[in-house]
């Protein structure tokens, strides 16, 4: 990806003008690399949030959000940016080392990660310390 097909994907995220079918992981590690490349992780994390709670609400999506999740990978995202990089050469590289969707399950069991608790509130990993 160009840094302006970054920009515009999280322009059209926060603007809601993605249809939910079209925000997949890649998009949202991207979105984490750019948040995080202009911030630090809290205010990166508060502003994850708010877009990924305001896309969910916009298409009408409720239970959508999961707070463990979003910042798991927000966690992950931030060990492997290197802000002395470009934004594209940063964004290829934490796509292709974050790729398998299914890395948090290395750390949370499915009954932790699953719990209403975990969508709500950040829980720490019961398999695996970050």
């Amino acid at each position: 990806m160009t840094d302006a097909e970054i920009l515009t994907l999280v322009d059209r995220l926060e603007r809601c003008l993605l249809a939910k079918e079209e925000f997949h992981h890649r998009d949202h590690l991207t979105v984490a690399v750019v948040y995080l490349y202009a911030s630090d992780l809290e205010t990166a994390m508060d502003r994850m949030r708010a877009s990924l709670k305001r896309f969910a609400a916009h298409h009408g999506v409720t239970g959508l959000y999961h707070e463990t999740l979003t910042r798991f990978w927000l966690q992950q995202v931030e060990r492997r940016l290197d802000r002395g990089a470009c934004m594209s050469e940063s964004v290829n590289k934490v796509q292709q080392e974050l790729n398998d969707k299914n890395l948090a399950f290395e750390y949370y069991s499915r009954e932790r990660i699953e719990s209403q608790e975990a969508k709500e509130t950040w829980l720490e990993p019961d398999l695996k310390e970050l």
